[in-house]
This record gives C-alpha cells, sequence and structure tokens, in this order.
C-alpha cells in the first residue's frame, strides 16, 4: 500500500521538479512536472495556484520559486534529514 503524500510533500516535490526542469532544459514545463511528482494535471494546477498564493511560486510565463519558496525548500529538507536520521536509529 502506497503512502498518501501530505500537501507539503507535494509542495516540496514540485519545487523540486521545478529546480531539476530548469538546470536540465533551461525552461519549465508543467507536462514535465506532472510527470516527475507523479499527479494529475489537473491537481498539478491546483497545487500551483495554491502555491501562488502563499508566495511559494510566480506563474508568469514561467513558472519561478519564490524566496519564500526556496526558503520552504530547504527548512523541508532540514526536517525531512532529521527524520531520516531519527529513524535509521531506531531500527
Amino acid at each position: 500500500m502506497k503512502n498518501k503524500r501530505s500537501k507539503l510533500q507535494i509542495y516540496y516535490d514540485i519545487i523540486s521538479a521545478i529546480q531539476s526542469d530548469k538546470q536540465s532544459n533551461g525552461e519549465v514545463s508543467k507536462t514535465r512536472i506532472q510527470q516527475k511528482c507523479n499527479t494529475s494535471y489537473d491537481k498539478l494546477i491546483k497545487y500551483i495556484q495554491e502555491m501562488e498564493e502563499k508566495n511559494l511560486l510566480k506563474n508568469n510565463t514561467d513558472l519561478e520559486v519564490t524566496e519564500l519558496g526556496y526558503r520552504f525548500f530547504d527548512d523541508y529538507s532540514k526536517v525531512n534529514n532529521m527524520i531520516n536520521e531519527i529513524t535509521e536509529r531506531l531500527s
């Protein structure tokens, strides 16, 4: 059974996919983001709108991660790493 991802995990996945797509292709494709995040296109659009409202992304001609979005990404990465370390210690 697959674990259901939290909304924060999906936000993290979207930002990660945007960064990866920009590095690889120089531009961001919503279809590639959708595939990398393993979500439907309509849900991706909903998440992007939510992330814009929270000032994590700018959706002009191209998707851009804001400063707040990068801070969220870094903080979420740190928390995830801490959880993984604790899990390893308890295994």
